[in-house]
């Protein structure tokens, strides 16, 4: 019983001082310092921008259209003699080719039979030219004067009878040379074939469909345009013809060029928009890339030029009225700016020209919580934004 109060004893004296030695450990450690949170400066990128005058183009869309397409059919009838090996789809022809040609037997056996009714006819007024003048002269005979005659006693009807069945029957000839030429199909201009239905053996009429075909000399494309794009676009080009550019979706590398040849009168009422016509001279001139009709093109038009104007990306215009740019302290300065159109991914301003100068560094991709005088690292980007629009009027 003793060692046990002992044993409690001992152990109460260790944990009253351990108790002492660690309060006077806390009481003489030193209150810690406390430390100024460092300022962040973030990090930026910029690019270098020039004021200067632009001719960003004008994009818009089209399909290309046939100038002249021509649906073949036979203005006489008869059975398909032969075919051209020219009259295939894909094929190029010349205007006056000849593409089939029809059985022309009849229509040779109807001229010579006018013919031979000429021959009669002739010989009919012949005739009548005899009679008449003996008919003269038998009144002239009787002791009377001619001018009491009358035309029947004169035979002048019957003589104008018979000029006029010459001119009927020389009509009638006119018309059966016309139909042997017309037994053979031509075409009308220089084309390309886009279908064919003409076979040998076939029997055609004038309701018959030989083969379609469209003009290979020119093609047309239709262009919507907004308002805004209308008044950008300088259509007077003192006496130049305003150029073109299409290109298309499937081979952006190649490029075609139009002039434009008309504004149509009229404009859409349900979305307001106006169309114009680009004319392409030779659509299906290069072999290796033609235009075909049909093709959906994307279209530039030159524009009229914007003076003393930045060009920036549409990511650096915060909520369409002002840019961040970095001053020559590497601080934030907040300026007023003002879109005067867009171009892509480009958008053309201008700005407060109290707060910078010429040349001024914009920040591409600012933040929300950017302020007026804040401290920044910046970075200048590889790629420039000037080069696409900065060119003069074409």
């Amino acid at each position: 019983m003793a060692n046990i109060i002992i044993r409690t004893f001992v152990s109460i004296i260790i944990v009253f001082c351990a108790l002492s030695v660690g309060k006077c450990m806390i009481a003489g450690k030193e209150d810690p310092k406390s430390k100024k949170p460092s300022t962040v400066v973030p990090q930026v990128d910029t690019l270098e921008l020039t004021k200067a005058n632009f001719s960003p183009e004008v994009r818009s869309y089209g399909n290309v259209q046939s100038y002249f397409e021509t649906t073949l059919s036979p203005q006489v009838n008869g059975r398909i003699m032969s075919v051209s090996p020219s009259f295939r789809v894909g094929q190029t022809v010349a205007e006056g080719e000849i593409l089939a040609t029809i059985d022309d037997i009849d229509y040779k056996a109807a001229l010579a039979t006018q013919k031979a009714a000429l021959i009669l006819q002739e010989r009919t007024l012949a005739e009548e030219k005899i009679r008449a003048k003996q008919a003269g002269d038998d009144w002239k005979a009787s002791g009377r004067k001619l001018s009491s005659a009358s035309e029947f006693v004169l035979r002048k009807p019957q003589l104008a009878a018979a000029k006029a069945n010459i001119d009927s029957v020389m009509a009638t000839i006119t018309k059966a040379e016309a139909d042997i030429q017309r037994t053979k199909i031509r075409a009308p201009y220089n084309a390309i074939i886009t279908e064919r239905a003409a076979s040998v053996g076939n029997f055609a009429n004038a309701q018959s469909m030989l083969g379609k075909l469209v003009a290979t000399e020119k093609a047309e494309v239709r262009i919507p345009l907004t308002a805004d794009q209308m008044n950008r676009i300088e259509f007077d080009q003192k006496g130049e013809k305003l150029e073109l550019t299409l290109t298309s979706p499937s081979n952006p590398s190649v490029s075609w060029k139009a002039e434009f040849s008309q504004m149509e009168p009229t404009v859409n009422p349900q979305n307001q928009v106006s169309y114009i016509i680009g004319t392409i001279e030779n659509p299906y001139e290069s072999k290796t890339n033609p235009l075909p009709v049909g093709s959906f093109v994307n279209v530039l038009l030159p524009a009229k030029e914007i003076k003393d104007a930045y060009k920036v990306s549409e990511s650096a215009l915060v909520n369409d009225s002002y840019l961040w740019i970095v001053d020559e302290n590497d601080e934030l300065i907040k300026v007023d700016a003002e879109r005067i159109q867009s171009s892509g991914d480009s958008a053309f301003v201008r700005v407060d020209s109290d707060k910078v100068k010429s040349s001024i560094r914009v920040v591409t991709r600012p933040l929300s919580t950017f302020r007026s005088g804040m401290k920044v690292n910046w970075k200048k980007e590889k790629k420039e934004a000037e080069p696409e629009g900065k060119r003069g009027p074409k």
